[in-house]
Order: structure tokens, then sequence, then C-alpha cells
């Protein structure tokens, strides 16, 4: 099994670990993952906010009267 990780130098890091494939790719899936949770959450906020305000106005808005149904006359 080979190392991944090489001795550290004395000199700080001269190299830069080689970042194989498989690395790009999981990296590129950790991006979108979290771009999409960031979009979510922002969307989620957005219609929170939206109910919420709906809600405070029907709150303060009188609720409407109803009128009483008229009963059906009998002949």
């Amino acid at each position: 099994m080979t190392r991944k990780q090489l001795p550290k130098s004395p000199y700080g890091q001269m190299f830069k670990p080689t970042e194989t494939p498989h690395d790009r790719t999981a990296a590129a899936a950790k991006q979108i993952i979290a771009d999409e949770q960031q979009r979510q959450l922002d969307l989620t906020a957005k219609l929170k906010a939206a109910r919420l305000e709906k809600e405070a106005a029907e709150a303060s808005a009188p609720p409407p009267l109803r009128k009483k149904a008229q009963k059906s006359k009998k002949q």
C-alpha cells in the first residue's frame, strides 16, 4: 500500500500533493451538494418570511362577516 502523505520537509511544503481524479470528483460533488443546500435554505427562509407576513396581515384584519343562510320555505 502506498502512502498518501509524504513526510514534511524542514523547509515547509515544497510541493503540492498530487490530486487524483477521485479527489477532484469528490470535491466537485461536495461543492454541488453545498450549493444545493444553501439554495434550499435560502428558499426556505424566503417562503417562511412570506408566510409570516401573510399570517400577520390576516391576524390584523378583522374576520369577514358571514351571512346567515336563508332557510327554504316549504309550501
